[in-house]
């Protein structure tokens, strides 16, 4: 049985964890599932976005924990570079939008898994935890860069360093996830809004992407820079002619990724 599995909903590729008895653990199974989906949805042209959750009462538990990973010692670093390394990559620079649809918790590696979506809803029951500093670990899956940018130094300080959770509620007040719905409206407002983002302008979406991941540390100029040769792709492209046109006439744009 795969431990991930895609299901392909309109435009929508519906990648969803599968190993609910330990909360959708990253083993090495799950990790080669789960990287495989991802690539055969950003491989199909016929998806234009994609939408990630977990089976049963949590969306991912982080890196399977048994003797074999506590005996790992220094190879950690390369288990980690074959493994949860590319799954965060592969999420953060596809040209295709991501939800992420928070179920239940996500701890350690897994809440990385979580905000590699551009796109983040929350469960009521969903919660936060970066449990590395009750194993003595440190950080891993991205947490240390993206934790910090979306909630600040100080209350990224506060999860990594006392390892308390972060529950749904207090996750969207402090704009860790886009917003929380009740659990039973989770799958429904995650397709309703990975659908969305399947019906916008692919092309404009990717550089929109790509800016918000490079300008975050580029000097002003270089931001400008960028924006300005980002435009003008944009604007010579068939789907700003499309989106001009729903404009003026006063309907919705058809946007076919030219």
């Amino acid at each position: 049985m795969a431990h991930a599995t895609l299901e392909v909903v309109g435009n929508v590729g519906v990648i969803t964890l599968n190993t609910p008895d330990n909360y959708n653990a990253l083993g090495p199974q799950m990790s080669a599932d789960l990287l495989q989906a991802i690539y055969d949805a950003v491989d199909d042209d016929a998806v234009r976005a994609l939408l990630i959750t977990g089976a049963g009462k949590g969306f991912c538990s982080g890196a399977q924990m048994g003797e074999e990973i506590f005996a790992s010692g220094g190879d950690i670093g390369e288990i980690m570079r074959t493994t949860i390394t590319p799954l965060i990559t592969r999420l953060r620079t596809s040209d295709k939008p991501v939800v992420t649809a928070i179920n239940g918790p996500a701890a350690g590696a897994g809440v990385g898994l979580a905000l590699a979506g551009d796109i983040v809803i929350a469960g009521a029951s969903a919660l936060f935890l970066l449990s590395f500093v009750r194993l003595g670990a440190t950080l891993d899956g991205a947490t240390s860069a993206i934790i910090q940018r979306a909630i600040g130094p100080i209350r990224a300080r506060g999860m990594a360093l006392l390892g308390e959770p972060l529950r749904a509620a207090e996750a969207e007040a402090c704009g860790l996830v886009w917003k929380t719905v009740p659990d039973d409206a989770l799958m429904d407002e995650a397709l309703r809004i990975a659908t969305k983002l399947a019906d916008g302008p692919p092309i404009a979406m990717a550089m929109i992407k790509r800016q918000l991941e490079d300008c975050w540390a580029m000097p002003l100029a270089d931001v400008l820079a960028l924006e300005a040769d980002n435009q003008v792709k944009a604007f010579v492209t068939a789907d700003l002619r499309e989106g001009a046109a729903a404009f003026v006439e006063k309907r919705p744009p058809r946007f076919e990724g030219h």
